[in-house]
């Protein structure tokens, strides 16, 4: 059995690893709740989320647990639909097992059709107008003021007609709809060239491809086409500009990048700007260094002279997960990889990263877990799925998919390897201890699927 001592460590530097791209965690979580809770919250709870006072939004909940809007609020009757009151060291309900169906009409999904005949999709901002006739999904990060400008109407107008949104736009909703027209209202004329394809010519002289990010400098001479997942730090790492240039250049990006757009061009470079010239060893497929070593290419941006070995780094691999695949501890990557950074944000996809240095002694602890992985000993449940053995104490018995415990995993990094929840992970082997993942043994066989 892994030391509780080991698990902290490992869950805490997990902690740091996997939520990089995304918005940092909120709270502890347990099956169990840490701190009072409103005592209307629904009874059917069985997973809940303990605001200790971290940075992550209230509204971004929905989205970081995959439920609804819907689903939050009425578990939570207390919270307001803007979140305002939403309190430190109180506990709320984000799973509820065995719940009745919803007597309302209000969680549907399909559209419904109010009174002024226009059929309005579900979910919605709350406190949305009633004379709404156009809507847009907001997808998470988003801003108001990006998506007024994608729609062509002021700040104001979306302000006015998703009023809980607020004057900071605290109170948007993630994964819900939000109201860009009313019945009467006439759209920007301005906006009306902007959805052609093609590249247009500006003044300057410089052809811009479309679409751009809102609000673009206009002598821009140098575009990047901005992916899924790609923050502000990783898209001027790319383009060896820093991340102040990428703003400044961006204006609707925002100072914390919320209002980045992927699927659209950002301006990377300037009439006049010199790029920097640290990238010219990156074009041949393979260097020899100094040290004898052949280095793939292209590689991490700064990684050390006396790397020994490499590691191509796939497309939504966390900073944990490359460490864990190649026996080495997250730190470690960071160290040979400098320009990744605390929080992971500079690790390149597609790009080859140092996972060894010369003189570095791997770890020999799984060694032997190769031929335990492949025994046959495996019993098979009422549920007619073979189990292979040994198992996680007190597993579900309906459970179809498996994995090996590796020394040194914890419940959020093998959750992140099979995209479940870490509330699912727990739910399907509660011995492992809840969100501390003290129960988790090692060389045994864990629940990943039903």
């Amino acid at each position: 059995m892994l030391s509780r001592l080991s698990f902290f460590l490992a869950l805490a530097v997990g902690e740091l690893g996997l939520h990089v791209l995304a918005a940092p965690p909120i709270s502890a979580r347990g099956s169990s709740p840490k701190y009072p809770y409103d005592p209307n919250t629904t009874k059917y709870c069985s997973y809940w989320v303990d605001n200790v006072g971290a940075a992550t939004k209230c509204t971004d909940i929905p989205t970081n647990w995959d439920i609804t809007l819907e689903d939050f609020l009425r578990w939570n009757p207390i919270l307001a639909p803007d979140c305002t009151n939403f309190e430190v060291q109180k506990s709320y309900c984000v799973e509820a097992a065995d719940e009745p169906a919803p007597t309302t009409s209000s969680g549907s999904s399909t559209p419904t059709q109010p009174s002024n005949g226009i059929t309005t999709p579900q979910p919605i901002q709350p406190g949305m107008v009633d004379n709404c006739d156009a809507f847009y999904f907001v997808p998470k990060d988003s801003s108001c003021q990006g998506i007024a400008t994608a729609n062509g109407i002021t700040l104001q107008q979306f302000l006015t007609w998703n009023p809980m949104a607020g004057s900071t736009c605290s109170g948007l909703w993630a994964d819900a709809y939000a109201c860009i027209s009313i019945i009467g209202s006439e759209p920007s004329t301005v906006p009306t060239a902007t959805p052609t394809p093609t590249p247009t010519n500006p003044g300057n002289g410089i052809t811009t491809p479309l679409p751009t990010q809102p609000d673009i400098v206009d002598n821009c001479d140098k575009f990047y086409f901005v992916n899924m997942n790609e923050s502000c730090d990783v898209v001027a790492s790319k383009n060896g500009i820093t991340t102040a240039q990428l703003q400044a250049w961006n204006k609707a990006v925002g100072a914390t990048c919320s209002g980045l757009w992927a699927n659209a061009y950002a301006c990377v470079s300037i009439i006049g700007h010199e790029p920097a010239t640290t990238t010219t060893s990156t074009a041949s497929p393979t260097t020899t260094a100094g040290n004898g070593i052949t280095t793939p290419s292209p590689t991490q941006p700064d990684i050390v002279d006396n790397c020994d070995k490499f590691y191509f780094v796939n497309t939504n691999e966390s900073c944990d997960v490359v460490a864990l695949k190649n026996g080495i501890t997250t730190a470690q990557l960071q160290a040979w990889n400098k320009a990744v950074g605390a929080t992971c944000s500079g690790l390149w996809a597609n790009a080859y990263a140092c996972v060894s240095i010369v003189g570095h002694e791997p770890a020999t602890t799984t060694t032997t877990t190769t031929t335990t992985t492949t025994t046959k000993t495996t019993t098979t449940t009422g549920n007619g799925i073979a189990t292979p053995t040994p198992t996680q104490s007190g597993m579900i018995g309906n459970c179809r998919k498996f994995h090996f415990v590796q020394p040194n995993q914890t419940c959020a990094i093998i959750a992140k390897l099979y995209s479940i929840s870490e509330a699912n992970f727990i739910s399907w082997n509660p011995a492992v201890g809840g969100t501390a993942c003290g129960g988790l043994w090692a060389n045994t066989y864990a629940c990943v699927g039903l």
